[in-house]
């Protein structure tokens, strides 16, 4: 998807329009454009529309059948021919097939309107509200409550448009009327003038927006052989009448699409300044020279303006909001995280039995090494009850130790402490004795439970005597004494093997 383009379809019930936009800088270009129209249209009879009867109240053409499947279908094969890439579709629709009224509401809230807006357009408009789709926007506000702008459209031609364009791919965010689609092009333009956009077949006024609202549009129908000077003339004295616009609009300003308007008569019958509007300002349209066939440059305007309410925030007036909300984006979002979710409880599956079979596989094993351990435990330990498996271990780890001291002589073979072992870790603390100490031993008398050394050494030399027995990992000193006599130190030591050393 291309993030920073759009489609935007202008559509009439003889001719739809479409372009390709890219916004840059606050200003709208225009990628590429085109126009499709039915097959079987009757050329002569779509452009000849009598003008509106009211200023105010915008009649919907008498189409005996509107059908656009046939048009989304070409729509969306001239897009694929021309390789458009975009990221969202928004749609206007032609003020023929819609109707238009400023009506006043008790509530100043939007949420409160738009829960009464149906029945208030009902009467206003003469439409059935459960068979159309109603859009509005609050235009201005008053200590009784709001002026409201209107729209009513019929619900199968809105229906009709959705559906055929989502079955082509082409879902639009948004269906506006197509009088909004241009204010939005040209709205901060209109500041305190009148702006009139005139076509062949169409006419728009943008009137200057009170401080507290949005700027009114108005739109009426002509023919291309209508003398379109005398007819905006008339118009725009009734619309600033209509709109009590004359106090706050200082000029007007002209977008001419016909080279028709006489300015200068516009000017003197208004008596207030005229001049061409530059709307190059706002949008980049393509030269008369390259504007391809079928195409008119009101039409690409309002095709663009239908885009631009997808290029950053802005007010629109959506007969989608409250008939057929969109729904396109939170599709996608809940069919990803549909998928993601049906992924992950895959994978955690998957994951899960694996580390079941894992876990049965383990435990498998381990009973086996229990058993056998076990088996091998009664084996070794004959008569011995099999204890937990940490108690037997250290109890093999003891036997172990105890049958190499055996092999070494350390300990008889029944098990009981032999003389020869306790000989043996007496003569190596008496060895580790410095050998400045002169030892005499008189007796040493061994018992199953403890020796008894007696002797003397040299002045002081019964404390290095007593530390080594002290140090000895096998021995540890018992009752012990020694008296000073004829220059040495008579000593009497009890010797025991420490707990454990067995």
């Amino acid at each position: 998807m291309e993030q920073n383009k759009y489609l935007g379809i202008y559509v009439a019930s003889d001719k739809t329009t479409a372009v390709l936009i890219s916004k840059a800088s606050g200003k709208i270009e225009i990628v590429d454009s085109f126009s499709v129209r039915p097959e079987a249209q009757e050329q002569s009879g779509a452009s000849q529309t009598p003008p509106q009867p009211s200023p105010q109240q915008q009649p919907q053409a008498q189409v005996p059948k509107f059908s656009f499947s046939q048009m989304a279908a070409k729509i969306a094969a001239v897009c694929t021919e021309k390789q458009f890439v975009f990221s969202d579709v928004a749609v206007a629709i032609d003020c023929r097939l819609y109707r238009q009224q400023k009506l006043h509401s008790e509530f100043q809230d939007y949420k409160q309107i738009a829960q009464t807006i149906k029945f208030d357009a009902e009467e206003a408009l003469a439409v059935d509200a459960a068979q159309s789709a109603i859009a509005f926007e609050i235009v201005g506000k008053q200590t009784s409550g709001s002026d409201v702008a209107a729209f009513a459209a019929g619900a199968d031609v809105i229906t009709e448009i959705i559906k055929s364009l989502q079955s082509n791919k082409l879902d639009p965010v948004t269906v506006e009327p197509d009088s909004i689609c241009l204010r939005r092009v040209i709205d901060d333009m209109a500041k305190d003038s009148i702006i009139a956009v005139v076509s062949q077949t169409r006419c728009f006024m943008v009137c200057p927006a009170a401080s507290d609202g949005k700027a009114i549009v108005r739109s009426f129908l002509t023919s291309p052989l209508q003398n379109k000077t005398t007819l905006f003339a008339g118009q725009i004295i009734r619309t600033m009448s209509a709109t009590n616009a004359g106090g706050k609009t200082v000029a007007i300003k002209v977008y001419d699409t016909t080279n028709t308007l006489d300015i200068n008569t516009i000017k003197e019958q208004t008596e207030m300044t005229t001049e061409q509007l530059d709307i190059a300002q706002k949008i980049s349209l393509p030269a008369a020279g390259n504007l391809r066939q079928d195409c008119e440059f009101l039409e690409i305007i309002i095709a663009a303006g239908a885009a631009g309410v997808l290029t950053g925030k802005t007010d629109k007036v959506d007969f989608r909001a409250d008939f057929m909300p969109y729904q396109g984006r939170k599709i996608v979002i809940e069919k990803t995280a549909k998928i993601a979710g049906i992924s992950l409880l895959v994978l955690f599956l998957v994951l899960g039995v694996i580390l079941q079979m894992r876990y049965h596989s383990i435990s498998r094993d381990i009973s086996k090494l229990n058993a056998k351990f076990k088996s091998e435990y009664t084996i070794a330990m004959p008569g011995s009850k099999f204890p937990k498996t940490q108690e037997a271990v250290r109890k093999l780890t003891s036997e172990i130790n105890r049958i190499k001291d055996v092999k070494s002589g350390m300990l008889s073979v029944s098990g009981a402490d032999s003389i020869e072992a306790k000989l043996t870790y007496l003569f190596e603390a008496l060895n580790s004795v410095p050998k400045n100490i002169d030892i005499n031993v008189d007796k040493i008398t061994v018992t199953t439970k403890a020796m008894t050394i007696t002797g003397s050494t040299n002045l002081g030399g019964h404390l290095q005597l007593f530390g080594a027995f002290d140090k000895h990992t096998k021995l540890q000193r018992g009752a012990s004494n020694y008296e000073p006599k004829d220059g040495r130190d008579n000593f009497r030591l009890t010797i025991e093997l420490r707990q454990g050393a067995k």
